[in-house]
């Protein structure tokens, strides 16, 4: 999701508005934070319980460059345990782009051991100031989307394969990814061997490089900026 939140970086002031979705009883319980902590706790449980057991760990490191210099670094983790799939991705970045500002990303995914999204949660912070906290939590076939202090309802279920997902796994056979940010799929398109390309509402695009099923590169293609993500060798 950090191409996504390089852009949005850009474009931090800006925010679209989103209509209030139905079903107000189910919003109302969730707002109150006894149905989030309580399905929050149970997540918890389950991957801590997990890892008493067999589990299998990936973890793969990125550098940021812009201009031929490194301005960041991104970490990305992926357990495997007891027919649970957990992501974890953070990262930092220090740029200069009409301003100089600092950013820390935290990113996280747990999936049921049948490939659907549980619960998903992206943290932002900024020159030290929270920009972003927003969580997606599967209930009845439907995900609650908390932002804030706000709550809504997406229907987009079920959830397979998130912008998260793209340092996971290749997306082969894979049409489209979710994104919390907007809230919405976007299509995946398969432009080569191992290649692929995200075209956002915006305009902007992303291209996707695998090597032997490993992400290795990430090229943002911004209409006032470029940078790449790479993999560490």
């Amino acid at each position: 999701m950090l191409p996504l939140f390089i852009m949005w970086l850009i474009r931090r002031y800006h925010q679209s508005g989103k209509d209030a979705a139905a079903s107000k009883n189910c919003v109302e319980k969730f707002r109150t934070g006894a149905g989030r902590h309580l399905s929050f706790a149970i997540i918890v449980i389950l991957v801590l319980l997990s890892f008493n057991g067999h589990s299998q760990t990936t973890s793969l490191n990125y550098n940021i460059i812009r201009k031929g210099s490194k301005v960041g670094s991104l970490h990305f983790t992926q357990y495997n345990a007891a027919g649970m799939k957990y992501l974890e991705m953070e990262s930092k970045v220090k740029t200069s782009f009409i301003f100089t500002f600092t950013a820390k990303v935290k990113e996280e995914a747990v999936y049921y051991s049948n490939g659907v999204l549980l619960r998903s949660s992206i943290y932002r912070k900024m020159n030290g100031t929270e920009k972003v906290n927003k969580q997606h939590l599967e209930a009845n076939n439907q995900y609650i989307i908390h932002s804030g202090k706000d709550s809504a309802i997406t229907k987009n279920y079920p959830i397979t394969y998130t912008m998260l997902s793209f340092y996971n796994e290749e997306p082969v056979n894979i049409r489209q990814v979710y994104s919390e940010i907007l809230e919405t799929f976007l299509a995946i398109q398969k432009t080569g061997d191992h290649e692929y390309k995200i075209d956002l509402p915006d305009g902007n695009y992303n291209y996707y490089y695998y090597k032997l099923g490993i992400l290795n590169l990430v090229e943002l293609h911004h209409s006032l900026y470029s940078a790449n993500i790479v993999l560490a060798k």
